[in-house]
């Protein structure tokens, strides 16, 4: 009786460990499946990411004005959206000066302590994300937003900043602040020069008092643009992004920089 008993134990425990390695079978497998799946999506939507990316820079190169594609249905069930940014059109975080980043938080409302905050932190390296900035919560991230950055060259495109952002420029009155944002959707000014020429004779003095300076800190068209595309599938929670930063060169974009995630 024993031995039956025992070989009766035996062939349970036999049943026991076969069922067990059928269910991890099944299991290993089932998780394979949505691996391969998974990475079928994620290859469909860096498609749908590289597509977006051509037609934004195809298009940009028949109108240099355009800054943003709608959303496109690219077929079989793939979608991309892209847009383009100005990095001059706002002040930058890592090379404005303390007086410039004090003048700027003030005008957005926000703590003028945080200023110094910022200049702590990019002394410890290069700022890549406001959210590096201790301090800075994020209601006071959303407002700074619009009017800060971390890219680009580090000069103001004064055909496209804020008024915010203009006022921290050296020479540049309130007279020239309401000029430049007036005169943007008729006829942008190309030149220093030509924005003396137009300022009223006290005006000018105050702007030619700090010509050099302002020269050196202001652009009239953006010397960077940046591209930001994203690609997915539809009814899927998977997104391919990238971020090109190119320089705007005769009838195209030159991308010098890829990131990918």
């Amino acid at each position: 009786m024993s031995r039956r008993g025992f070989a009766l134990l035996a062939v349970l425990w036999v049943l026991t460990a076969l069922t067990a390695l059928t269910g991890a079978g099944l299991l290993v497998a089932r998780l394979g499946g949505e691996t391969t799946r998974n990475r079928v999506l994620l290859a469909r939507a860096e498609w749908a990411r590289e597509a977006c990316g051509e037609i934004l820079l195809a298009r940009f190169a028949v109108d240099p004005t355009i800054r943003e594609l709608d959303p496109i249905d690219l077929g079989r069930g793939t979608r991309c959206r892209a847009s383009l940014e100005d990095p001059a059109g706002r002040l930058n975080l890592n090379t404005a000066d303390r007086e410039a980043l004090v003048q700027l938080f003030k005008a957005v409302v926000v703590e003028q302590a945080l200023a110094e905050s910022v200049i702590v932190q990019r002394a410890r390296g290069k700022l890549y994300d406001l959210m590096q900035v201790p301090g800075l919560d994020s209601t006071v991230r959303a407002r700074l937003a619009p009017f800060v950055t971390v890219r680009g060259t580090g000069v103001i495109n004064v055909n496209a900043a804020p008024r915010e952002v203009l006022r921290t420029l050296p020479g540049l009155t309130e007279e020239g602040v309401l000029l430049l944002t007036s005169r943007r959707d008729l006829r942008p000014l190309h030149s220093a020069d030509e924005l003396a020429g137009l300022l009223s004779r006290s005006s000018r003095t105050v702007f030619l008092s700090s010509y050099a300076e302002f020269v050196r800190a202001a652009v009239f068209a953006p010397p960077q643009l940046i591209v930001n595309v994203e690609g997915g599938v539809y009814r899927t929670p998977i997104v391919a992004r990238a971020t090109l930063t190119t320089v705007p060169v005769p009838g195209r974009l030159a991308v010098i920089r890829r990131e990918t995630e």
